[in-house]
């Protein structure tokens, strides 16, 4: 009878090992983007590219302990943000250090990038776009933008395309010291 017990135990488990299985080609993809600037430093974003899931975001939208879990636990930490240097994004200085980075979302599609340290959060809000083409994959970017020291941070999900300008103190004109 044991043997038996035993035996139906192992399909059941097997049975939701395969149900429960994840396609490798469907899951979250690791991506990391970095800067290198000469006698200053690296900048490195690593990140989970997370899946769209527009039923899954208007339900939290409409329900505010849902998305908190969410803000809170699953999207606080996707990845990490390590600077060598100063770096403004939005206006909010990010000193030079590793941080968890994640992002938080309100009710009116209002979007943070979260960078967490020691217990401190840091909350950068991104200006958001609506209905862009569909992005059915979390990514972020960083790419030069008009002035030596300025760039545009940037994530895109879904139909949501949310940014903010960020600036390197380090490259901004300054007088040189000779040493």
């Amino acid at each position: 009878m044991k043997k038996i017990l035993f035996s139906a135990l192992m399909v059941v488990l097997l049975a939701a090992q395969i149900i429960f299985a994840h396609d490798p080609r469907s899951v979250a993809k690791d991506f990391s983007h970095s800067i290198a600037i000469e006698k200053a430093g690296k900048l490195n974003i690593s990140y989970k590219s997370l899946h769209w899931n527009e039923r899954g975001y208007a339900a939290a939208k409409g329900n505010e302990q849902l998305r908190n879990r969410l803000n809170g636990f699953l999207w606080k930490k996707i990845g990490k943000f390590e600077n060598e240097f100063e770096i403004v994004i939005g206006g909010v200085t990010v000193p030079k250090g590793s941080y968890d980075m994640g992002i938080n979302f309100g009710t009116n599609d209002d979007f943070k990038l979260v960078l967490a340290s020691g217990g401190n959060d840091i909350m950068i809000p991104l200006q958001t776009t609506k209905d862009i083409p569909v992005v059915n994959y979390l990514s972020f970017d960083l790419r030069p933008h008009n002035e030596t020291d300025t760039f545009i941070f940037e994530g895109r999900l879904g139909t949501f395309s949310a940014w903010a300008e960020a600036k390197i103190p380090y490259l901004s004109e300054h007088e040189h010291k000779d040493k």
